[in-house]
């Protein structure tokens, strides 16, 4: 059989999917996580040669597409690029996993995607240009992000218990749910955690925020100024004065406070473009670069 393929390499786990040239067979597999950091470099070749024999069994792969984080990593890059070339698939593409998301979101077709989890970054193409704004982790950006509106409420607690900061409800939440009542128990959870423990308080801020809590209003809206920046700044770059954003990640993936303000934002700023929902998932993003690459190479 021949067939195309993409990979989604995910921090969690990795998803291959398969799909004949006459769409007629699909096939889906998935396999341990894509951390080159995190497993190390002989558990990623050992994972890479999985991935590949697998995909090698099934037949003849006429192209395949490879979206993963970390991509600017030159060592992680040299294995992968290494690995394919001596594969029998002769066509091959390796993105960030940001791409993908775009292809998946947008099916391939201009416009910007909006990330907001753990992280944030905004992703933009138009004519086979690109450009992104965020994305610079969590210790200098991120603005928008899970970590950021935590962060900001770690932060505004800090005043409060130093006993100037507003008056807010969130003192109570994160005491309630997380047994942070103390300022040795905050500084404790925050410099001896990592960055998702300090995210994964964040639907606490949106609670508070839907309960009218001015104090966790103040830090959404800021951090969805932060979101329509980078958005912004992606069409700017493009020369886009209107489009499609589509928004994925966790904070944006359904009627959250932060899109009913993202969308407030974007509407006043530039009311050409539409908050719209992903068309598709990451890992069939992978699959349409895929097909677009063959026919690069034809």
């Amino acid at each position: 059989m021949d067939f195309f393929a993409g990979i989604d390499g995910g921090g969690t786990k990795t998803r291959v999917i398969i799909q004949s040239l006459d769409c007629s067979v699909e096939l889906t597999e998935e396999f341990s996580a894509f951390n080159f950091n995190s497993i190390g470099e002989k558990a990623f070749r050992t994972l890479l040669d999985k991935i590949i024999a697998f995909i090698e069994r099934q037949g003849n792969c006429i192209s395949l597409c490879l979206g993963a984080a970390g991509v600017s990593n030159q060592n992680m890059c040299e294995i992968i690029g290494e690995r394919l070339s001596a594969s029998r698939i002769p066509n091959w593409k390796l993105v960030g996993d940001h791409v993908i998301a775009h292809y998946g979101a947008l099916n391939g077709r201009n416009g910007i995607i909006l990330i907001a989890g753990t992280g944030a970054i905004a992703y933009g193409r138009s004519d086979g240009q690109e450009a992104r704004s965020g994305g610079w982790g969590h210790i200098i950006g991120d603005g928008g992000s899970g970590y950021a509106i935590a962060r900001d409420s770690f932060a505004h607690l800090a005043k409060v218990y130093d006993g100037y900061g507003k008056p807010t409800m969130l003192k109570e939440l994160f005491a309630r749910e997380y047994d942070l009542s103390s300022r040795d128990k905050i500084i404790a959870y925050v410099y001896e955690g990592d960055k998702s423990a300090v995210a994964a308080l964040s639907p606490l801020v949106e609670k508070a925020y839907w309960a009218g809590d001015e104090v966790a209003s103040d830090i959404i809206r800021r951090n969805a100024k932060d979101l329509a920046n980078n958005c912004i700044c992606v069409a700017d770059k493009l020369g886009l004065e209107s489009g499609y954003i589509a928004t994925l990640g966790g904070l944006l993936s359904h009627e959250t406070c932060m899109r009913v303000e993202f969308e407030k934002l974007l509407k006043a700023l530039r009311p050409g473009f539409e908050c719209v929902y992903p068309l598709n998932n990451a890992l069939n993003g992978a699959l349409i670069l895929a097909k677009e690459t063959a026919g690069e190479k034809s």
